[in-house]
């Protein structure tokens, strides 16, 4: 091949929208901050704005209208969330991230996806707590259930043995039939399986 035919196309940015592949689902030419500037020049974070937009009508489509405003603003919080990534020190892994976690979460609210069978806990003779394991999301994910009124969505996070979930305030390790459950101001507790169900 002629190499001076390839010469003119390395001047060429990749990063150009018009290469990146489909676009975002707002409007490049009106995009605000940095971060929507990176996800229009970005194909994969542009796929993933675009996953999030069709997954939020259908997530929120069987709320109450309460629910829904309360889903609209947790929306708008979102999204100035993921604005503030180009504070990051890597704005794209965090924007990827953001994106991640918000459509897992949506996919959950939502009821996107199939509920596992609880796995119940004891620890010690002070708490028992449910888990469900989602992992057929966007990210692997779990929601534990503390009490009536107290329930955390947690997210997997890679870990070389066992399992790791992180939620506000608490961290589940998982291995096996085994749960180390940490929360903040609390001491951590040691766990065991004690119901049907497993996260395996």
């Amino acid at each position: 091949m002629d190499k001076r035919l390839l010469a003119p196309l390395l001047l060429i940015p990749l990063s150009l929208p018009a290469l990146a592949g489909t676009p975002p689902s707002f409007d490049c030419a009106k995009a605000h901050g940095s971060a929507e500037q990176l996800i229009c020049q970005d194909a994969a974070l542009a796929a993933l704005d675009n996953e999030l937009a069709a997954l939020y009508p259908k997530a929120i489509a069987n709320f109450t209208p309460e629910q829904a405003k309360t889903e609209k603003a947790i929306q708008r919080g979102w999204i100035k969330g993921r604005n503030e990534c180009w504070k990051d020190a890597d704005p794209g892994k965090c924007i990827e991230s953001s994106y991640q976690t918000r459509i897992t979460e949506l996919q959950i609210k939502g009821g996107q996806l199939m509920v596992p069978s609880p796995v119940i806990y004891q620890c010690g003779k002070g708490l028992t707590f449910t888990a469900y394991f989602y992992n057929d999301g966007k990210l692997p994910a779990a929601t534990i259930n503390l009490g009536p009124d107290l329930q955390v969505l947690a997210y997997g996070v890679p870990t070389g043995s066992g399992a790791r979930y992180e939620g506000q305030n608490l961290t589940l390790f998982t291995k096996g039939k085994e749960a180390r459950l940490e929360r903040y101001g609390e001491p951590a507790l040691t766990c065991q399986q004690s119901g049907k169900g497993s996260n395996e």
